[in-house]
């Protein structure tokens, strides 16, 4: 537990340092736009796109990457039960989203300490087809659900192939499974940029932060947290077992699950039409929650596998 909390600390002080830098007026409110169009457009992309072209996609751990694709498709379908309680198109994507992505700092982080390298080895496997999958579910969603969009099945499907975080999940794993190298040069490049999506999108995240929307919408917000540190979890733990799943891999599927909002998708929801407020009081509540969730996850893990 108290690994667990040490590696969900730093991530709340950057939300709060953000919230404290639009609060005090030390980053101007009009800025924040740029800010945030700079991590969705640049920053979240390229860090996207570098982790998953480092990834090991062996084919050797099939199962875990079987589980954790289909618990993501699983989740995505089940949490439309939302549309009823959101009853409006951006509160029900954001609340989608916040069901079914997964902050895959926290939880390369805590594998790492809780369950060792073998554990964080397969988290990062599992991102490689994980993300772009999440990308296109959530993307399309939005795209579908959230204010001034083309709800269209041509306007759906150009949301999807314009998307920047889309392209580059894809261009990353085409990239890795051809086998090509980009130079070094470049390749040093674009991860010192993409280094910056995580604290740039966590201060994103604070900066849009309101205290009152976490209560604003009390019955969709507890639903949507249900949904992501409860049902999710069960879910991947399921399909893990199912697979023949046991020990580290159970326990970091199960993980994967239980892995709070992250920040991208605060992004993501600004860009497209989301309820923003919603979805910031989402990420910050899972990312609190998600200390007691985790180790709980793991631990239901322990007792079926």
């Amino acid at each position: 537990m108290i690994s667990i909390l040490l590696a969900l600390a730093p991530v709340f002080a950057v939300i709060m340092a953000g919230w404290g830098a639009r609060l005090s007026g030390l980053v101007p409110a009009p800025a924040w736009t740029g800010v945030n169009r700079l991590a969705y457009m640049v920053l979240a992309p390229l860090f996207m796109f570098t982790e998953i072209l480092r990834a090991d996609l062996s084919v050797s751990e099939a199962s875990f990457v079987l589980a954790g694709v289909g618990g993501f498709l699983a989740v995505g379908l089940i949490a439309f039960v939302l549309a009823p309680i959101a009853r409006s198109g951006p509160a029900f994507a954001s609340a989608h989203q916040g069901s079914v992505r997964w902050n895959t700092f926290i939880v390369l982080a805590a594998s790492l300490s809780v369950l060792g390298p073998q554990a964080s080895a397969l988290v990062a496997l599992l991102m490689g087809p994980a993300i772009p999958v999440v990308n296109i579910i959530t993307v399309w969603v939005h795209a579908r659900y959230g204010a001034d969009q083309n709800a269209s099945l041509r306007g759906v499907a150009a949301s999807l192939i314009s998307n920047p975080l889309i392209i580059a999940c894809l261009s990353g794993l085409a990239l890795n499974l051809s086998g090509l190298e980009l130079p070094p040069p470049v390749m040093d490049t674009l991860t010192i940029i993409g280094r910056g999506a995580l604290g740039v999108t966590l201060m994103c995240v604070g900066a849009g932060l309101e205290a009152r929307a976490i209560l604003a919408r009390p019955w969709l917000m507890t639903a949507a947290i249900a949904m992501k540190l409860i049902i999710a979890p069960a879910v991947f733990i399921a399909l893990g077992a199912g697979l023949g799943l046991s020990g580290t891999h159970l326990a970091a599927l199960a993980m994967c699950g239980a892995a709070p909002s992250p920040p991208a998708a605060y992004i993501l929801t600004r860009q497209m039409g989301g309820d923003r407020d919603f979805m910031a009081a989402h990420i910050t509540a899972t990312t609190l929650l998600s200390a007691l969730a985790i180790p709980a996850a793991i631990f239901v893990a322990g007792l079926v596998g």
